[in-house]
């Protein structure tokens, strides 16, 4: 039988709470940004508010937090860095896609850091599929 992969010190609840704070914290200072930067109006949005656009804004924060917490946890419980390559891959790939497209400014991160949540399923199946084979790698290679 195989031998499972030693663990970081880090317990499951931990690393969970510690990558859900962190997600939770990029998507406080998305929005501080935006009212401060962008100029956001709070009474417009909640002029504009239904019940389909809370849902569809609970779905976005909930994608959001998993695109930056889940390789946080990953990383704090198994020790396993592609998921946070991944990571730093997708921002700042968004970022030189922006650069060169030209349109980068501090109103465009908005957009682009909107575009990259959209599309974030992308990455959450990479982190499964690059994690999971590096947790292999890793087992075979202390397996022997």
């Amino acid at each position: 039988m195989v031998a499972l992969l030693a663990r970081s010190r880090s317990s499951t609840p931990a690393a969970a709470l510690s990558g859900i704070l962190v997600g939770l914290a990029v998507v406080s200072l998305y929005f501080g940004a935006g009212l401060l930067i962008a100029g956001w109006s709070v009474s417009e949005f909640l002029a504009h508010l239904s019940i389909d656009a809370l849902g569809y804004l609970l779905a976005m924060i909930a994608l959001a937090i998993a695109f930056v917490g889940l390789p946080i946890a990953i990383f704090l419980r198994f020790d396993l860095l592609t998921p946070l390559v991944v990571l730093v891959v997708v921002i700042l790939g968004w970022l030189t896609v922006g650069a060169v497209q030209g349109i980068l400014s501090l109103q465009t991160i908005f957009g682009l850091a909107l575009y990259a949540v959209y599309l974030s399923p992308i990455p959450l199946v990479l982190y499964a599929i690059l994690g999971g084979g590096e947790y292999l790698f890793r087992i075979r290679t202390n397996g022997r």
